[in-house]
């Protein structure tokens, strides 16, 4: 069976229309569709049966690719946890019992901003790094232990991870791990960026195809045993980069729907930034609900300066109330993994002028052109081109006159489209169907409708 995207190409052929070069539509697919499957950390492969050994060093969970719940078979001590976005899927697998089960929790948002503040720790730490897993094998393994473990994960159904942070707060489990896969032609995609640890041997001066995956962060509540609710995001540090020439608006509703969360991290990201990260990406993918109130309190925290410029700019009555404005900003399209966290920093800002630009515009209506010439500010902005010419990035236009034009030129559409429904109607009364009466009006004025006749079949 081919890849998944090339089921698409018989639909694909007949949205575009015409005779478009099959060849080609299935390299555009295959290359977008790689695209979606990098962003969402999923490969959507059919389901299949495979087996796998899993060596967590430690660690009570695992991230796999997509388990179907129920299908384990003769695995003792290992239980699948459901996806709490699809019940019927597991990402996460529980290998070991957890110690100090907890009768109560903190809330799911408080876990998840919990998490946050772990893995900005662990940033600032440098223990997502490459050096950091170079390291932890060269301390925790001797060299003998070193090559056994290289022979072992070139065999893919090892499933070796490296343990970076494992805690417990406030009844919620998290940890860090990266997973450690040597690189062949035949290395299995799972949709998971890697990262190659060693640039030569020192012995061959060969490279060694050992690479690590991106961190997998794994928060899971510990008021049962085995766990039945756990949270998956993969971490982006720093040094990440992913083309962006495609448009995020259009894959946003498709990644939060079915892709595992991705956080974005860089030097300057602050401890608030990135736990607010990871409860907005756990708001966007279905893990909480947008009524959670931690959220409108962890922009307050995060990004103090855009909601008082929010408060002060629309008199809101407090900074929570402010917040929830923003936050109704950043529901769509969210921020694009793949431009880092600089790029998330500018979104939120960009955001916040907005809100207070919209607030401006119910306020005082009138102060805008569109609002004059009774269209939508879009439309304005679609129609402008015809009346005003850019200056230095930016239109330049009287504003009287190009109410006037803009008035007059859709005031001329409206009877065009008057007209043409007219003419529309006294074909149809003549023996035209829809599409004939179209045809005819593309090659004739429509006054000329009243003398027309339809062809007769031939006989």
């Amino acid at each position: 069976m081919g890849h998944w995207s090339e089921g698409l190409v018989d639909q694909a052929a007949h949205i575009i229309g015409g005779s478009p070069d099959r060849k080609k539509l299935t390299d555009l697919l295959a290359h977008a569709a790689a695209e979606v499957e990098v962003l969402s950390g999923r490969t959507f492969r059919p389901m299949r049966r495979t087996s796998s050994s899993l060596e967590p060093n430690g660690l009570p969970f695992v991230d796999v690719p997509d388990v179907q719940v129920g299908s384990l078979e003769g695995a003792m001590g290992v239980w699948e946890v459901p996806d709490p976005t699809d019940p019927a899927m597991a990402t996460v697998l529980q290998v070991a019992r957890l110690e100090g089960v907890v009768s109560n929790a903190a809330s799911t948002a408080d876990g998840l901003w919990s998490a946050g503040q772990l893995v900005a720790h662990a940033v600032q730490a440098g223990t997502l790094t490459r050096d950091y897993v170079v390291e932890w094998l060269g301390t925790v393994l001797d060299d003998d232990q070193r090559k056994d473990l290289f022979r072992r994960v070139m065999d893919p159904a090892i499933r070796f991870y490296v343990p970076i942070l494992g805690q417990s707060v406030e009844g919620w489990w998290i940890q860090i791990a990266r997973r450690l896969i040597w690189v062949t032609d035949e290395t299995e995609d799972e949709g998971r960026l890697i990262e190659m640890l060693l640039d030569r041997s020192a012995n061959s001066g060969e490279h060694v195809r050992l690479a690590a995956t991106e961190p997998i962060m794994i928060v899971a509540r510990m008021t049962e045993q085995p766990v039945e609710w756990a949270f998956t995001a993969r971490i982006w540090p720093e040094g990440v980069r992913r083309p962006i020439d495609r448009t995020w608006s259009k894959l946003a509703r498709a990644i939060h729907g079915h892709g595992i969360p991705t956080i974005t991290c860089d030097s300057v990201s602050t401890d608030h930034e990135i736990a607010c990260q990871v409860l907005l990406k756990g708001y966007w993918h279905g893990y909480i609900t947008g009524d959670e109130p931690a959220l409108a309190s962890a922009l307050v925290l995060t990004y103090p300066k855009q909601v008082h410029h929010i408060q002060r700019e629309t008199g809101a009555p407090s900074g929570a109330a402010a917040a929830a404005m923003l936050l109704e900003q950043l529901v769509m399209p969210g921020f694009d993994p793949a431009q880092g966290a600089e790029a998330t920093r500018r979104y939120v800002r960009r955001k916040a002028s907005i809100v207070v630009m919209e607030h401006r515009k119910l306020e005082d209506p009138d102060r805008y052109p569109w609002t004059h010439v009774g269209i939508s500010e879009r439309r304005f902005y679609k129609l402008l081109p015809l009346f005003a010419e850019k200056v230095n990035g930016r239109y330049a236009y009287d504003y009287d006159e190009v109410v006037a034009r803009m008035k007059a030129y859709l005031d001329e559409k409206d009877r065009q489209r008057a007209i043409r429904e007219n003419a529309m109607a006294v074909l149809r009364s003549h023996g035209f169907g829809d599409e004939a009466a179209r045809k005819w009006l593309q090659r004739h004025r429509p006054e000329e409708a009243v003398r027309a006749t339809p062809r007769r079949p031939s006989q």
